[in-house]
């Protein structure tokens, strides 16, 4: 059967929209992606603190969890009847390896709840130790960023009220969008304001955390030597 000239132009066109589809799906799956990732400048500002603000709680974790570790370990040799010096020794090691060390000297044995409850303290205490000690690479990287912010603070600024006075401008805008730019055109300079204080803070607390790092790691030193 012979296909009419519009018959054949039709399904030749199809077979390479199928064929475009294939070959760029992941393309165009990454353009989509990007596009949803895209924030406006509005609410990228607004955000500043917020994301900086985790970033500092992020540092003065592990010194928080300092404390705690210490306590369960001092409570694991009465739980198990083990003596101080067998359960500090497992501690140092960890400490000093950087890995889990559950060796035990003597002839003691743990019963598998005991094992899983003393790696899952040495497994904290490992981790907290890591983040200690990474913690001066962590507060310059952090510093290096809010240095990064406060360049980029009065760009996003610029950009809310020039699209915002652009929507304002705009005769064919609705009023809805125009009272939402009009909004964003009295509240920037606040808004501005704000973060550009908030950048100030987080630069004045990290320069405190290195030497509280160094306290906390010097008192699990003290403390899994001396028990």
């Amino acid at each position: 059967m012979r296909l009419s000239l519009a018959a054949a132009s039709l399904l030749a066109l199809s077979l390479a929209a199928c064929a475009g589809s294939n070959a760029s799906g992941e393309g165009a799956q990454t353009a989509t992606t990007k596009a949803s990732l895209e924030v406006a400048p509005i609410e990228e500002l607004k955000a500043i603190p917020q994301d900086l603000d985790a970033d500092v709680k992020a540092l003065t974790k592990p010194v928080d969890e300092v404390q705690s570790i210490l306590d369960d370990l001092q409570a694991l040799p009465k739980k198990y009847k083990l003596t101080k010096a067998q359960l500090m020794g497992m501690a140092k090691a960890s400490f000093d390896n950087g890995k889990v060390e559950m060796s035990l000297d003597g002839s003691a044995k743990l019963a598998d709840e005991a094992k899983a409850e003393i790696e899952g303290v040495l497994k904290r205490l490992v981790a907290v130790v890591a983040d200690l000690k990474a913690t001066p690479d962590k507060v310059a990287a952090l510093t290096k960023k809010a240095v990064a912010v406060t360049a980029r603070v009065p760009v996003l600024a610029t950009k809310v009220t020039a699209s915002a006075t652009a929507t304002v401008s705009n005769p064919f805008a609705g009023a809805e969008s125009k009272a939402k730019a009009q909004a964003e055109i009295d509240s920037v300079q606040k808004i501005q304001a704000d973060v550009s204080k908030s950048v100030s803070d987080v630069q004045a607390k990290v320069t405190g955390i290195p030497e509280m790092a160094t306290k906390a790691l010097a008192k699990i030193t003290a403390t899994i030597t001396t028990g």
